[in-house]
């Protein structure tokens, strides 16, 4: 192999994982922005500080889902199909609890958040 080829592959490679953190560490704020939230449910600033928490939630599942589209995203197939369905299944939790908020609802998708999240990194680690 031509060492420039190398090159650019490691580069590339290194640019898909930072890309991976990146997502990650959104996922991680949003996740506490999520959970305090919850913590503060009968807060009277709550329904503002859900709205705009869920919005920053919806941004990042939406980039997510415009990396797998572009190509950005250098998972295996297999992941880039399971993250797609869970970026879709995130879209509808943020519907739900932005339609009728409710604490469950919530704890659900801070805990989807929190595991992607985790595992986004771990996919890091492992890269």
């Amino acid at each position: 192999m031509i060492p420039e080829h190398q090159i650019q592959q490691a580069q590339r490679h290194i640019h898909h994982a930072d890309v991976m953190m990146d997502e990650a560490a959104q996922l991680d704020d949003i996740a506490a922005q999520l959970m305090a939230v919850q913590r503060h449910w009968t807060d009277p600033s709550r329904p503002l500080r859900l709205m705009a928490a869920l919005e920053a939630s919806r941004g990042v599942w939406h980039a997510i889902q415009a990396g797998l589209a572009e190509g950005t995203l250098a998972l295996p197939l297999d992941v880039q199909h399971n993250l797609l369905i869970l970026s879709v299944y995130a879209d509808s939790k943020i519907g739900l609890c932005e339609a009728t908020p409710d604490v469950d609802t919530l704890g659900s998708l801070i805990a989807l958040t929190r595991t992607l999240a985790g595992s986004l990194k771990e996919w890091r680690e492992a890269a």
